[in-house]
């Protein structure tokens, strides 16, 4: 059993009960050990009483008597102690498991609403920010932290909000200015009427607005994996690759793919994304008549491609953005392939580990945890 709040609380009232009954029982047992004193009923009548002779000694069979009685007394004080300690040991052991029950109840009943704020916390996302937790009772502390973690999900609610319009509207404002741009660039190019010159120039235009689209559509993905599944459903894993596969086509390489039937659960679109990233950068980074291999088993995804050598610091900056296999912000990629992939993993409580193969190239291999342990 793990130490909680509640086991330490009612540990504490039942702790605070024995240690305190314990101290009563003592003092009262102390108190009897006291010898006592004898009184004489004149004396504690307050009548003084003078006197005059000396009283006649008692024989030998009233002097027995009295020896008897107070053997007698002595032992009927010894076993009053034994069964007053016997009864406070026993008063003590009941009282405190009693308190410890009663502190059990009572340390629920306070830790309750801490509990419905944590099992709150654990059903959030961004799919249900809306909920909030009921705030009753008096106005006391725990009322005060329901109230601090409503203010919170409505704060984390407006953002979450704030950052969806903004990836919709720049969607739609960026990704329509630059395909007009590259439009306007090939068909003024294509006339009949255009200059070498023109001709040259778009030429030249086209692959720089090709790359800015590249780099936009990256930036959005990014922002909308790192913004979490909007939807989760089986996916195939397998499909997924001999789709992108059918896809990007390609040439010049030998691929050798080993897939089985590899379900996951997650988001159809972003694994899309994830899947085409990760064969697109082995596809991009590879050498002339270079090899590919790729495999689904086990709720993982491998995919192997030959190429240069990268060190092992290396690797670990290339899940950054805008980083490249041996330069940054360079080349033809926009470097975002890696980041995107990484932020989807995230999403889906996957972990991406990425190796340097002997020879040359990178082993990258997707994990996804198994579906008991996903949260929610």
């Amino acid at each position: 059993m793990r130490p909680t709040a509640r086991l330490r609380l009612t540990l504490l009232y039942a702790g605070l009960i024995a240690l305190s009954g314990t101290a009563v029982a003592a003092l009262i047992i102390m108190l009897s050990f006291l010898p006592a004193r004898d009184v004489d009923p004149a004396q504690k009548a307050g009548i003084t009483t003078v006197v005059k002779k000396e009283p006649p000694k008692p024989s030998q069979k009233e002097q027995e008597y009295v020896e008897h009685a107070e053997v007698a007394k002595a032992q009927a004080r010894a076993e009053l102690r034994k069964r007053l300690i016997g009864g406070a040991a026993i008063g003590v052991g009941v009282l405190t498991l009693l308190s410890g029950g009663l502190g059990w109840h009572v340390a629920g009943r306070v830790l309750r609403p801490v509990h419905t704020v944590s099992g709150t916390a654990r059903r959030l996302s961004e799919q249900n920010l809306h909920e909030r937790i009921p705030v009753s009772g008096p106005n006391d502390e725990m009322r005060e932290l329901a109230e601090t973690f409503n203010a919170m999900l409505a704060r984390l609610q407006r953002s979450f909000e704030a950052q969806s319009r903004f990836a919709a509207n720049a969607s739609h404002e960026l990704r329509g200015p630059l395909t007009t741009q590259r439009a306007l660039v090939e068909v003024a190019a294509g006339g009949p009427s255009a200059s070498e010159d023109l001709r040259e120039l778009a030429s030249s235009l086209v692959p720089v607005l090709a790359r800015q689209e590249r780099v936009v559509d990256g930036l959005l993905a990014l922002a909308w994996s790192e913004h979490g599944m909007s939807t989760t459903e089986a996916v195939r894993l397998d499909t997924l690759v001999q789709t992108s596969l059918d896809r990007l086509r390609p040439d010049g390489l030998t691929v050798s793919a080993g897939l089985t039937a590899t379900p996951v659960l997650g988001d159809p679109v972003l694994l899309d994304l994830l899947v085409d990233n990760v064969i697109r950068n082995a596809i991009r980074h590879n050498v002339p008549n270079g090899q590919l291999w790729l495999t689904t088993a086990d709720r993982a995804l491998v995919v192997v491609n030959t190429g240069r050598q990268v060190s092992a610091d290396r690797l670990t900056e290339l899940v950054e953005p805008f980083r490249r296999g041996t330069r940054d912000r360079v080349g033809e990629g926009a470097g975002l392939g890696l980041a995107i992939v990484t932020a989807v993993a995230a999403a889906h409580h996957a972990t991406v580990s990425l190796t340097p193969r002997e020879g040359g190239g990178i082993r990258v291999m997707v994990e996804f945890p198994p579906l008991a342990e996903l949260p929610g």
